[in-house]
């Protein structure tokens, strides 16, 4: 079976980044289990696996623009302590933003750094601005249940 739309795919990934000076960045591993067709990973990588079957290994590189977009300065900015949450903050940590997109998600932000009454915060996504290195190794692939696709999203993945 090869990997189309309404397919569940699972799949063990190796993620390696270059900054927008071109230096090597870090690498993530993982697994990865999704439905194909609905937009839950990026364009590209949905394209490089259209077709793919278990035991297939697909590379793609995906530029800034089609991954996480550039970083925006706009979005690194100084908030107050009192629109933080209480208790103790470190360098690196996640928040939300109490406001939702469209789509009802919170905007995620990331302690940048800690000041004398407050944080720099920085609400780009952690590989905006970098191009991204993919390697994909497809293990498994299944049709979807109707429940799956009826909800766009993964029931059960065992």
């Amino acid at each position: 079976m090869k990997i189309q739309k309404d397919i569940v795919v699972h799949a063990r990934y190796r993620l390696t980044t270059e900054d927008e000076a071109g230096s090597p960045g870090d690498e993530q591993h993982g697994p990865m289990v999704y439905l194909h067709g609905y937009g839950h990973i990026l364009d590209a990588l949905e394209r490089t696996l259209e077709g793919a079957r278990p035991g297939d290994i697909r590379c793609v590189t995906v530029p800034p623009e089609a991954g996480y977009g550039e970083r925006n300065p706009r979005l690194v900015f100084k908030a107050p302590r009192s629109n933080l949450p209480e208790g103790a903050l470190e360098e690196g940590m996640m928040l939300s933003t109490s406001e939702r997109d469209g789509d009802g998600r919170r905007f995620p932000l990331r302690i940048v750094e800690l000041t004398g009454d407050g944080a720099i915060v920085d609400g780009n996504h952690p590989l905006a601005g970098m191009t991204l290195h993919f390697e994909i190794t497809v293990l498994e692939v299944r049709p979807a249940t109707t429940e799956e696709i009826r909800r766009r999203r993964l029931i059960d993945v065992t």
